[in-house]
Formats: structure tokens, C-alpha cells, sequence
């Protein structure tokens, strides 16, 4: 990256992260709320933001080419007989739909639509004046080669979201929906092009400070939730949440992090609004229906969205919401681990909670102190091998104890027995306690990518010294 451009995002980041406070064993930057007292969400969004790369036109340009594309399917009957024995239609399943291309062409710099159609996890694209493979499915953000035109890009797709596949022909209809999308591509990666896409974010970061600015805080009483939390914690959580663990802790975090970027750059507010887990998790705020709904109820005073699908489809919602629930474990942190709990580390809580629940957190908080979000994984190893070989010094004993021919030996055995027991009794609670109050793997490596991504923040904090 040309040190131009690293200067450039610097400055873009400081805009809104310019006060520190104390991370876990990092500093960590946030928002000076009374710096945006008068901005609005299409000020943040707009006239603040810089001038568009020309590639984010040359997006608008391709997506506004899509909307008039017209997607077919292909909806066939599923048949049966009946206990007539007469073959009729049971149900329906899509067979097949359609996806359209938005590729621009480098040798005319033109921007050319490839149709193609979609069976399941698969595409094939049958246009002679186009070779295209499919190199990863991932819905809207699938992964595609280009061969022809040479060095082509794509730009935005338009793509068939489905619901049920099958069941009555209705139900398939009523879930599918139309939309256009940019997914990620080494193409479109660029210096550039993140740094628009860290300033959307930034953007709406600090819309949600302006809404939530006056609400208290349950984490730390006496401070507004904004002041307990910083905004930079949460956008923090938000690239932790959408990035892979692998390429942060074992690779370049910013490579994970510009991946982020670039979707924001050139999808903005649709970025993650198709992304659905398979238990129900949606949007960039990954929240499941009830905890949504839970929260809405909680916390009238912030205005949330009632709908669910809608709440989460808004990016402001959506962190509002966020930003809400990790300050409220927090607080639960708090009341269930009082004397362990330290203010200081009331993200990390609220964070730790969010990806494993607050039980498992304010457990460890209790047993372990400062040491609560460490690996406890050699801990465990090595009480579970103490407990398995006490379980087999009394499985022998006993045999002895049954062999024994005179009463002294028995006795002996015996008094041995007792004493083995006592510790057999004492490293079974301690590994009862030690696997009840840690935090699970999952949790300890979703904290080292938050703090991996405070380290990157940090550093350029220091960069602009």
C-alpha cells in the first residue's frame, strides 16, 4: 500500500476516533461526542464523506444496468401417487433460476451483462461471448473467474433470493425476492476504495452515538452508555464478527479488515442485509429473533425497529442494538460477578458474552479474576489427565482391596483407598468448575480478534503522533 493512501485512510479514521481509553492491555480510540452534535445520518453519509472513487460510479452505473434485467425461474411439480394409485401433484421445488453479471470489460471499458442460471450450489454460464466460473458459492457474495473478457471484473450482480425451495408453489413465490449485490473481488480492492468503505462505517458509527448519547449506561451507572462504551469497541466487534479467525489471528487482520471495507464501499446500507445463518442470525449484527425482540422491549427509550427483519436490515438499527446488548451484558457481568468486575474491561464482558453468553463470563469473572478470558484449554488437559488417573489407581485398589487375604492388609488398602477417593472427589469439582466457568474456545478467539483489531486501530493512532 503506497504511503499516500495509508496516510490518506489515517486521517479519514481520525476524523472519528480521536479521544483514548484504556482496552483490556491496549489503548483504544473513540468518539468525541460533541464533535458531530449537529450531524445527521445523510451529512455522515454525504457531504462529509470524501469525493467517490471512479470505480464506486462505475458500481452505481453497473447496478443501475441490472435493475432492468429481467431473472426467470423454473418451478417444477413434484409428483405422487395416492392410495387411488393415481399419480398427482404433491408439492413444488425450484428447479433452476437465473443470475445476471454486471462484468467490466478493461479492453473498452464497458460494463456488459452475462446471464446465467443457478441449480443449487451451482452456475453455468452458457453465453459464447463469456467464460465464467464459479469459484466459490456464497450467495450474493459468491466468487467468480473471469476468462472472457480477459481481466474482467465484476461489478454487481443480480441475484434470485429464495426462501423454502419447496412446498406449494405460493409459499416459494411469497420468499423470493430480487436483489442486486457487489461481492467482494481482488478486482475491485484498493486502497481507495477501503478507505470509502471505513468512512461509510465511521459514518454510521456515529449516527448511532448521536442516538444513544443521552441513554444511560447498566454496565457502569452514572455514565452514558457512548462514554462506558466507545464507539471504536464497537466497530471493533463489528470486524470481528464478520471476519475469519484463521486470517486474523494467523494472517494480516487488515486484509480481513479491507475486506469488510470494500463490501461497505460498494454495497453500503445492503451490506450483510441478505447475510442469514442457518439458525436464524441475521444482518451485521448477527441477532436471532428473540434476542431482538427482547431488547426492543428492554429499552423503548432508544427507538428500535419493531420488526425484526427490518431492524436488522438498517445498519443504524443494527448497531444501536448492538451497542445496547453489550452494554446490557455487561451490566449482567456486573451484577453477578460484583467483586470481580472491573470497569476498564466492560467491553470485553459485554463482547465475551455476546458470541458465548453471559453465564460462562461472569463464571470465569468470579473463579479467575483478571485471568478470566485466557485459554484454560492446558488447565483443563491436565486436571481431566489427574482425574483419569486417580480413576484408574482406584479401579486397581479395589481389586486389591478384594484380593486381600488378612484384615491389616485390608486396612491398609483401604485407609489408601480413602485418601485416593478424597482427591478423586477434590479434581473432579475442581474439573467441574474449571469446564462450567471458562470460556469456550470459540469465545477466547473471537476476543483475540477484537484485540488484534484495537492493536490495528492503536497503531494508526499512533501513526498520526
Amino acid at each position: 500500500m503506497k504511503k499516500q493512501n495509508i496516510l490518506r485512510i489515517l486521517i479519514f479514521f481520525s476524523i472519528l476516533f480521536s479521544a483514548k481509553t484504556v482496552f483490556a492491555d491496549t489503548l483504544a480510540t473513540s468518539t468525541d461526542p460533541a464533535s458531530t452534535a449537529n450531524t445527521n445520518l445523510s451529512q455522515v453519509l454525504g457531504l462529509q464523506m470524501p469525493p467517490a472513487p471512479a470505480l464506486i460510479q462505475e458500481i452505481k452505473n453497473a447496478k443501475t444496468q441490472l435493475q432492468n434485467v429481467k431473472l426467470n425461474y423454473d418451478i417444477k411439480p413434484v409428483y405422487k401417487k395416492n392410495k387411488t394409485g393415481k399419480t398427482v401433484i404433491s408439492s413444488y421445488r425450484l428447479n433452476a433460476k437465473d443470475i445476471a453479471l454486471a462484468i467490466l470489460d478493461p479492453a473498452d471499458g464497458r460494463v456488459k451483462v452475462a446471464m446465467g442460471m443457478q441449480s443449487g450450489k451451482t452456475m453455468k454460464f452458457q453465453d459464447p461471448n463469456f467464460n465464467i466460473k464459479l469459484t466459490r458459492f456464497n450467495g450474493v457474495n459468491s466468487s467468480f473467474q473471469i476468462n472472457q473478457p480477459a481481466g474482467g471484473s465484476v461489478l454487481a450482480l443480480k441475484y434470485l433470493i429464495t426462501g423454502a425451495e419447496t412446498g406449494s408453489r405460493k409459499k416459494i413465490l411469497d420468499a423470493m425476492h430480487e436483489s442486486i449485490y457487489v461481492p467482494f473481488s481482488s478486482s475491485i480492492n484498493s486502497p481507495d476504495i477501503a478507505a470509502y468503505g471505513q468512512n461509510y462505517l465511521n459514518g454510521v458509527i456515529n449516527k448511532v452515538v448521536q442516538d444513544l448519547k443521552y441513554i444511560p449506561s447498566q454496565a457502569i451507572p452514572g455514565k452514558q452508555i457512548v462514554e462506558a462504551i466507545p464507539p471504536a469497541m464497537i466497530k471493533a466487534l463489528i470486524y470481528a464478527e464478520h471476519s475469519d479467525a484463521g486470517t486474523v489471528l494467523n494472517g494480516n487482520p487488515q486484509d480481513a479488515m479491507d475486506k469488510l471495507n470494500i463490501l461497505f464501499a460498494t454495497n453500503e446500507g445492503d451490506t450483510y442485509k441478505y447475510s442469514v445463518s442457518s439458525a436464524g442470525a441475521r444482518g451485521i449484527a448477527q441477532f436471532m429473533p428473540a434476542t431482538y425482540g427482547s431488547l426492543v422491549q428492554r429499552h423503548p427509550e432508544a427507538g428500535l425497529m419493531p420488526d425484526f427483519v427490518a431492524g436488522m436490515s438498517d445498519h443504524v438499527n443494527a448497531i444501536k442494538a448492538m451497542y445496547l446488548l453489550i452494554d446490557d451484558y455487561a451490566g449482567t457481568v456486573r451484577t453477578k460477578a460484583a467483586t470481580g468486575f472491573a470497569e476498564g474491561r466492560v467491553f470485553d464482558y459485554g463482547a465475551a458474552s455476546y458470541n458465548g453468553g453471559t453465564t460462562r463470563v461472569y463464571k470465569a469473572v468470579n473463579n479467575f479474576g483478571n485471568s478470566w478470558n485466557e485459554d484454560k484449554s492446558g488447565q483443563l488437559s491436565a486436571i481431566q489427565a489427574q482425574v483419569n488417573s486417580l480413576n484408574s489407581q482406584i479401579k486397581s485398589l479395589k481389586k486389591k482391596i478384594s484380593a486381600a487375604k488378612d484384615s491389616k492388609t485390608k486396612k491398609s488398602l483401604q485407609a489408601s483407598f480413602s485418601n485416593l477417593q478424597s482427591q478423586h472427589n477434590t479434581a473432579t469439582n475442581d474439573l467441574a468448575i474449571l469446564k462450567s466457568s471458562t470460556l469456550r474456545q470459540e469465545t477466547v478467539n473471537y476476543l483475540k480478534k477484537i484485540y488484534k483489531v484495537i492493536h490495528i486501530f492503536n497503531a494508526e493512532q499512533l501513526a498520526m503522533k
